[in-house]
């Protein structure tokens, strides 16, 4: 049983599933701002199980759908080893969609159409991001709609400093998404050579946070330096020789918690954004064991 456990956490990324969390408990401070209310516990839990499904079944389907190609260039995932069947890996995604969307339908049933939205965006990217490097735009709507639909959960409608503020950080977050996983899907180092660049326009993403809130406090400044400097230390990996992406891809994927964690700050919710730090540091230590990519 645990080893079955085990093969369906590495089919699922399960070690990136803070980054969800941390997503959703800023889109939750978000929508909270905008409804002058603060940030509640239970919402967060809630949307937080609702999203992990989401991403654990787009973690499989990815899987499902790459089979073929897995089975020549990385034997040893779950279902191309033959750990998991094809058919057994259907019926859990399946089983994780259906969950998502039940938990939905009780809670936040007005947020239907956003989530429909986002099963199509998972959807598309799974079965068009080996064929298609536009495909990245689905990734960063993906990412995006949690902060959407966490927002929307909480606030149920939406004023003009709500739309504001969830439209920048929403930019923010898709932009880096789309940059990371663009700069990670490149096949040759000819392409990385025209790719890797990107890893410095992902560091200029982090004074945008700031277009939240104005003037910027001292401990947002910290956290941005901070993020700056580990941001730094993964663009240096991806301009090392030999490249190292696949590392500078697990700390840009840590760093979706810091980005949080800075939104977070500079939206002046310190207690959310010091849960949002030590998420980074959960995902940090979990790719030691469970691989994110």
């Amino acid at each position: 049983m645990y080893k079955l456990a085990k093969q369906y956490a590495a089919l699922t990324r399960i070690s990136n599933l803070p980054t969800c969390w941390t997503n959703v408990l800023t889109g939750c401070a978000i929508g909270s701002a905008g409804a002058c209310e603060p940030v509640a516990i239970l919402p967060v839990i809630i949307l937080s199980v609702i999203i992990s499904l989401f991403y654990m079944a787009g973690m499989a389907l990815n899987d499902l759908v790459d089979v073929k190609i897995d089975r020549e260039q990385r034997p040893d995932r779950p279902i191309a080893s033959g750990r998991i069947s094809p058919r057994a890996a259907l019926i859990f995604i399946v089983i994780l969609f259906a969950a998502a969307f039940v938990l939905l339908l009780v809670y936040y049933r007005h947020c239907m159409y956003l989530a429909m939205l986002l099963t199509a965006m998972i959807v598309l990217y799974d079965i068009t991001h080996k064929r298609f490097w536009y495909s990245i735009v689905f990734m960063a709507w993906c990412r995006a709609l949690i902060y959407i639909i966490s927002a929307c959960a909480v606030s149920g409608a939406g004023t003009r400093a709500f739309s504001t503020d969830i439209v920048i950080a929403s930019a923010i977050l898709g932009l880096y998404i789309a940059f990371i996983t663009l700069i990670g899907r490149s096949e040759n180092i000819e392409q990385l050579d025209k790719r890797r660049w990107l890893s410095i326009a992902i560091m200029l993403l982090v004074p945008a946070a700031f277009a939240l809130s104005l003037p910027a406090t001292v401990y947002p400044c910290i956290i941005a330096l901070v993020l700056l400097i580990i941001l730094s230390r993964a663009a240096l990996l991806a301009f090392a020789e030999p490249p190292q992406i696949k590392q500078a891809v697990l700390t840009w994927l840590a760093c979706i918690c810091l980005l949080d964690c800075l939104l977070l700050a500079v939206l002046a919710t310190p207690v959310p954004a010091a849960i949002a730090a030590l998420c980074f540091v959960v995902v940090t230590l979990s790719h030691r064991k469970i691989g994110g990519t």
